[in-house]
């Protein structure tokens, strides 16, 4: 995580929290996060070096709207002022992954050969709470070459009941005889 990042995004996180604000500006930041992952332009723009910075506060401010709180556009300002908007990519997902663990969620993706079914999910989903103590948000995705179980992957934790995993390890097992 950049130190310049983590900074900006613990100090924005402790006054949003102060004020009671939380929320408020976790959606305006949802929304920065949005329109920046929809436009690759909009990344290169803010990181350009050679645009002045009140050009890219005034895109940005735009681009939120009046309904932005003061304080995410007060930020902003701070961010342009500093020299420190090429950061705002990397200063929105640490605040969202700050989110996360202030709400003790920690999120996990669940590979598997085909689509899991919901009563699937919820069971992976539970036994993965009871090993973190804390809520996970689970994203299912479809990998057909694991050919069936599934892996879950969630922090640095990876847990493989693939099949193909299952097939190396017994063809390891008969090669070594």
């Amino acid at each position: 995580m950049n130190r310049v990042a983590k900074r900006y995004t613990k100090a924005i996180f402790q006054l949003a929290q102060e004020n009671n604000i939380l929320e408020q500006i976790e959606q305006d930041f949802l929304l920065l996060s949005d329109l920046l992952r929809q436009s690759d332009e909009l990344d290169q723009f803010l990181a350009n070096p050679l645009i002045r910075e009140d050009k890219k506060m005034e895109a940005l401010e735009e681009m939120v709207g009046p309904k932005a709180n003061p304080m995410t556009k007060n930020f902003l300002r701070l961010l342009a002022t500093k020299r420190r908007l090429r950061v705002l990519p990397a200063i929105l997902e640490n605040f969202r992954q700050m989110m996360l663990e202030y709400r003790n969620i920690v999120e996990g993706e669940v590979v598997s050969a085909v689509e899991l079914d919901e009563s699937q999910l919820a069971a992976i989903k539970k036994r993965l709470e009871e090993m973190w103590g804390k809520n996970v948000k689970l994203y299912p995705r479809v990998q057909p070459d694991i050919l069936g179980g599934f892996v879950v992957r969630v922090q640095d934790v990876v847990i493989d009941n693939s099949i193909r995993l299952q097939l190396n390890k017994l063809r390891e097992k008969l090669t070594a005889r």
